[in-house]
């Protein structure tokens, strides 16, 4: 049978268990199994037991190539118009002075003075009020509801039992409805 070449010995040297996903501590980079993760367990003295930093493989880091701007991001973020990588802070065009960005501005401002004359050509008149099938039901809902609370009757009679019949006089009747 094949061994395979898969995970890491614990560093502590009484236990030497194989570990498939060690614990690296911050303070002397050893990798440790999960009894002997914490500082204490392992007996750690904080000084350096390897000379190189533990890197996890595949991982690789970008530069912001902003003048000044020395931030490192761990996900490409490139430009879509220069080409470059740049950190959070600087990925718009206008936040790290794109070269292409005059470009940019000048496409802008046509598309926006299509738009006003568009617009200008369009006058579709603004309706007011709000339409569609909720709000027609909010509607009747707020008008039952006003209807409730002026209605005249007999308070003896249950709400649930109650009847309410909403009356609308002939124009030009003078007597107001109770």
């Amino acid at each position: 049978m094949a061994e395979l070449d898969l995970g890491t010995q614990c560093d502590e040297q009484h236990c030497r268990q194989l570990d498939f996903l060690p614990f690296v501590c911050d303070a002397c980079s050893g990798t440790y199994c999960l009894e002997h993760r914490n500082k204490d367990a392992h007996g750690c003295s904080g000084v350096l037991l390897r000379k190189e930093p533990v890197q996890s493989e595949g991982t690789s880091s970008y530069n912001c190539g902003y003048q000044s701007c020395k931030a490192i991001e761990l996900v490409p973020i490139i430009c879509s118009d220069c080409n470059k990588h740049f950190c959070l802070r600087h990925r718009h065009q206008s936040d790290h002075d794109c070269e292409k960005q005059e470009v940019s501005k000048s496409r802008s401002v046509v598309i926006q003075q299509s738009i006003k004359e568009g617009a200008a050509k369009k006058t579709v008149p603004v309706k007011k009020g709000r339409s569609g099938a909720k709000n027609d039901a909010t509607a009747a809902k707020v008008a039952l509801m006003k209807l409730k609370l002026h209605a005249v009757g007999d308070k003896s009679i249950p709400q649930n039992e109650r009847v309410y019949f909403q009356v609308f006089l002939p124009q030009g009747y003078k007597e107001k409805s109770r």
